[in-house]
């Protein structure tokens, strides 16, 4: 049996247009730099922990430098993601690793936090025939993976809000689709969630 794709998610670092909501703590151009310093730090995570392939879909399109010197530097598939909503990027994305490896998951650049310890566990839930959800505290999700691309678990999804877990995991009742869950994290969208996940994130904090 083929070991799962990993699928990482990014977002173009380009000031004024990615991690928007650190200012005014931030200056765009800080704010930008933030974002690439989280998308290497998940991508070296990643490597570290995750036996099998993994891909870098990124957004809107793959013309950065960072996003060319991870996929030299590690060997990444680089993608654009598709388009439309969160939802059909992500389905889009899974479909595709799932028809390469058999089943696939997708992390969020938002949590290098989250420690070689829960990448462990995705992989091995994963491989083993397991779905996964991992949970952020504000309602999302930051870790998604499946054995199926159910195209259900993604339309109509009210992304953004507090309520995707729950609207997720109550499709996924509906469809009988079983998740495990990951440990809850604090996924870095605000100042406050930065200086946070810095006191318990050495890396993060020495960046800073």
């Amino acid at each position: 049996m083929s070991q799962p794709e990993l699928i990482l998610f990014a977002k173009k670092p380009v000031p004024g247009q990615v991690k928007t909501r650190l200012q005014p703590d931030y200056l765009p151009e800080q704010a930008a730099e933030i974002a690439s310093f989280l998308i290497r730090a998940t991508t070296e995570l990643a490597i570290s922990a995750w036996p099998g392939e993994i891909a870098l879909y990124v957004w809107p399109d793959c013309n950065h430098a960072l996003f060319h010197e991870l996929a030299r530097e590690y060997h990444l598939r680089l993608t654009p993601q598709a388009e439309g909503d969160l939802g059909a990027k992500m389905w889009h994305a899974l479909r595709e690793g799932i028809a390469r490896r058999g089943s696939a998951a997708i992390l969020g650049c938002d949590v290098p936090h989250c420690g070689w310890d829960v990448i462990d566990q995705a992989n091995d839930w994963l491989a083993s025939g397991k779905n996964i959800l991992g949970p952020t505290e504000d309602g999302g999700y930051y870790f998604i993976g499946l054995q199926q691309a159910r195209p259900e678990l993604f339309e109509n999804i009210p992304w953004g809000c507090n309520k995707v877990l729950e609207t997720t995991l109550a499709r996924a009742a509906s469809l009988d689709v079983e998740f495990h869950l990951l440990k809850t994290l604090r996924d870095i969208d605000t100042a406050n969630d930065l200086w946070l996940a810095a006191q318990k994130y050495e890396a993060l904090k020495r960046f800073l």
